[in-house]
């Protein structure tokens, strides 16, 4: 089985591409997750809250969507794993602005989820990988992807740049929460869709929420809690 990783990224690590990260390595409604096909999903913070865990309230709502999580650690964005990765989704234009400027080349790997889901749905599954049912596993169509998706951006309509952006919570709320994963899920679902080798679409059993994490400490008091070499890749 070949392989491949995608690296997500937001500002602090705690909301939103945490979440994308979980939906994506482990699947979300009807539609399995890529870590069973050899794709890695990590995530990372341009401004990350190292060492806090998942906002609670957005782990509540991801695992409500079905989605098993992993204990999280905020992680701070960093030049080895945008190297490594072979695409890099981003929350907002910032922060693929923000890769760009690590690694000038990586820009040719980094798309925001809202615009790589809309170019994967152009591209279509038989561009990735071959007609439905196909053989051709998640990391082929991954690479394929990454390759294709910048000469399909004429194709694509945006009515404003703005509207590529998965916006944060504009306050803290179960409701805010409950949009934003809702908004993130959608995106995810699309990607999904193109990358799983199978078209099948086996209903997940839905699992019970976890136990939500405490809120973490002020940024003065917290420390990190793992290095790079020992972090999960939740």
């Amino acid at each position: 089985m070949d392989t491949a990783t995608i690296l997500v990224v937001c500002t602090g690590n705690v909301r939103r591409s945490p979440a994308i990260e979980a939906m994506l390595r482990e699947g979300v409604g009807q539609i399995g997750g890529l870590a069973r096909y050899g794709i890695t999903v990590i995530s990372a913070g341009s401004e990350a809250l190292e060492g806090y865990d998942m906002d609670p309230m957005i782990a509540s709502e991801v695992a409500l969507a079905g989605v098993r999580l992993a204990r999280h650690q905020a992680y701070p964005l960093d030049v080895g794993d945008i190297e490594s990765a072979d695409l890099i989704i981003t929350a907002e234009r910032s922060h693929r602005s923000e890769v760009a400027r690590l690694v000038p080349s990586a820009v040719k790997r980094t798309f925001t989820l809202v615009e790589i889901a809309a170019l994967g749905d152009l591209l279509g599954r038989t561009a990735l990988g071959g007609s439905a049912g196909s053989e051709a596993d998640a990391a082929t169509r991954l690479r394929t992807l990454v390759q294709l998706a910048p000469l399909e951006k004429a194709r694509r309509r945006v009515r404003r740049p703005a509207d590529d952006d998965l916006l944060d919570l504009r306050k803290r709320s179960p409701r805010e929460a409950r949009r934003l994963v809702t908004e993130a899920r959608g995106h995810v679902e699309a990607l999904l869709r193109v990358l799983e080798p199978s078209l099948s679409l086996v209903a997940k059993p839905q699992r019970p929420a976890p136990a939500i994490p405490s809120p973490a400490p002020s940024v003065e008091a917290t420390q990190p809690r793992s290095s790079h070499s020992t972090r999960s890749a939740g």
